[in-house]
């Protein structure tokens, strides 16, 4: 029993010591879920960082990033980790999200392109206006 309580004791030390250190920062801009990824669990994380400016998001896995930011356009890579970063966002076609928010990233495999904001799990508040939150536009 006191050996439990020793052990305790230390994890709460440890997990104060961290906090008050800076050893764990909130992200710049928390999401949720966007309306078209309703059974995709949120990052822990989803957000532009100040250090980057890039948006550090969760998004779907296997996604097809795209040269201009259409689902007609041609596929240049594939995307295939579910936390990512995405350095900016256009306008380009309509989605499953029910906007026309594109971002941009460098995908795991293949040349930078773009996807939809529907498969990022950003919330519809920052799909619809990304610079809001620090993102920059930039143009397909």
């Amino acid at each position: 029993m006191r050996l439990h309580r020793k052990a305790s004791m230390a994890l709460v030390a440890t997990a104060l010591a961290t906090v008050l250190t800076g050893g764990l920062t909130a992200p710049v801009a928390q999401a949720a879920p966007s309306a078209g990824s309703q059974s995709a669990v949120p990052a822990a994380e989803c957000g532009v960082r100040a250090q980057d400016r890039r948006l550090w998001c969760g998004n779907h896995a296997d996604l097809p990033t795209r040269l201009r930011p259409y689902h007609e356009s041609p596929i240049r890579g594939l995307l295939t980790s579910t936390f990512s970063w995405f350095d900016c966002w256009s306008y380009g076609g309509q989605h499953g999200g029910g906007n026309a928010t594109w971002y941009h990233t460098t995908p795991d495999h293949g040349e930078p392109g773009w996807v939809p904001a529907d498969w990022v799990f950003t919330h519809s508040s920052f799909d619809a206006n990304p610079s809001a939150f620090g993102l920059r536009n930039c143009q397909p």
